[in-house]
């Protein structure tokens, strides 16, 4: 019997080995990765993305049921009335069958049927288990469970296997499916591809700094905040919005080491970065109030190089000349 949940086809991309030679059953150790047995030890510090949804499913391949967090659940209901059998509940957990390990193949649930009826009447009352609605990935496509969305992006990994962003995404899917050890895998590899995969630093940061694993996590703010000049994939408003969350964490690190954790990057950052020093040094001077997300956009704005100019003038903080002391450039 599997326990451990694991598509083996994930095990083939992060290792690059033949599906035949991986057991139809993997472990976690198969995973690799230099985190991934440290998220796996102290999962239970990781506060998951949505609230504990466990219902009886039976799986279509084998016929054994089990209790399953199956995520939250999104009813995807058609705009013809006469197509109303042809409902989606979409799922955001990601689980396969502890028993034969098959992904997506699932029996209709009743308990699954009677939340939903539950939710049309009221829906403000499981608000936090149930939604009417549609659930896409990030390039529009909509599956029903987190497995069948994870077969998509595996496919286009298998197109492309050195695209960082699809896995990114694919560690995206896996931590707001509740599996923090398969998102690491993901992250890891993502950048282990494109070392200035700003999202995937952020993702890898905020996972370790949760397990309170901080001298690691704060290396990877340090490459968050290097990469994010330089990175394309999100525009200039939503960049500074995820370089602020991940300075505010980065900060709560700084403080509770009593600063003997650097909270910018140091020369070994920036050399390891490829970053050209020219005597450029990161200093603070002023003061920086924690609880308001919006004060750390000044020095979010000040990673971001030219691309700041993306925001409209009205909507900036300050230039970003005027906030480190001894920047050259």
């Amino acid at each position: 019997m599997s326990k451990k949940q694991i598509n083996p086809k994930l095990i083939s991309a992060l290792t690059g080995r033949e599906l035949d030679s991986i057991s139809p059953s993997p472990i976690n150790k198969d995973l690799g990765g230099k985190y991934v047995k440290t998220i796996i030890d102290r999962k239970s510090k990781i506060t998951p993305i949505f609230g504990k949804n466990d219902i009886m499913m039976q799986c279509k391949r084998c016929g054994q049921k089990g209790k399953y967090d199956v995520g939250f659940i999104s009813i995807d209901i058609p705009e013809k009335k006469e197509d109303i059998d042809n409902t989606i509940r979409q799922m955001t957990g990601y689980f396969r069958c502890t028993h034969c390990n098959a992904g997506g193949e699932w029996e209709d649930s009743n308990e699954v049927l009677m939340l939903s009826i539950m939710t049309l009447m009221d829906p403000d009352e499981f608000s936090d288990l149930c939604q009417i609605g549609k659930m896409q990935l990030y390039d529009g496509t909509s599956h029903q469970y987190a497995t069948d969305g994870e077969e998509h992006l595996l496919q286009k990994i298998a197109k492309d296997p050195n695209d960082g962003f699809i896995w990114n995404r694919l560690g995206n899917l896996y931590q707001k499916g509740g599996r923090p050890e398969l998102a690491m895998a993901a992250f890891e590899k993502s950048i282990e591809i494109d070392p200035k995969q700003m999202e995937s630093h952020y993702s890898i940061g905020t996972l370790l700094s949760e397990v309170n694993d901080n001298q690691h996590a704060m290396h990877h703010f340090h490459q968050m905040m290097l990469a994010a000049e330089d990175y394309k994939q999100m525009d200039a408003e939503n960049l500074r919005e995820l370089l602020s969350f991940g300075l505010h964490s980065a900060f709560d690190i700084f403080i509770h080491s009593n600063g003997k954790i650097p909270l910018f990057p140091t020369t070994d950052d920036l050399l390891s970065f490829g970053k050209e020093l020219d005597g450029e040094t990161y200093t603070l001077d002023f003061e920086i109030p924690p609880d308001d997300l919006t004060s750390f956009y000044p020095i979010a704005e000040s990673f971001m190089g030219k691309r700041v100019n993306e925001i409209p003038k009205k909507k900036r903080i300050k230039t970003a000349a005027s906030l480190f002391k001894g920047k050259s450039k």
